[in-house]
């Protein structure tokens, strides 16, 4: 004997498609950008090992500081951004809401 799922009053969420793609690109924005920042912390790495001559070490270990942040600030930075824009958002169209009623 199995029991039955009990059933919700609460709608189903569905999500806003537009806000879907949004989030899509940000995804995909941060995606990139971590890439990034771990290509150019392997080429200062390269570049600080003497790998790649006539080039100083000291810019080496810049560009290891520079995508280190890329790789672990960046994508926090641009997170929270979005997630800021869409908290505004929502009280902007809440507000609007109370104005009509």
């Amino acid at each position: 004997m199995t029991k039955q799922p009990e059933k919700y009053d609460d709608p189903i969420y569905v999500a806003d498609p537009e806000k879907e793609k949004q989030a899509k690109r940000l995804h995909f924005m941060v995606s990139i950008i971590r890439l990034l920042g771990i290509a150019i912390l392997m080429l200062g790495i390269a570049i600080a090992l003497g790998r790649l001559t006539n080039i100083p070490a000291a810019v080496g270990y810049v560009l290891i500081i520079l995508g280190l942040a890329q790789t672990w600030v960046m994508p926090f930075v641009m997170v929270r951004t979005f997630v800021k824009q869409q908290v505004a958002e929502e009280a902007e169209k809440d507000a609007a809401d109370e104005k009509i009623l």
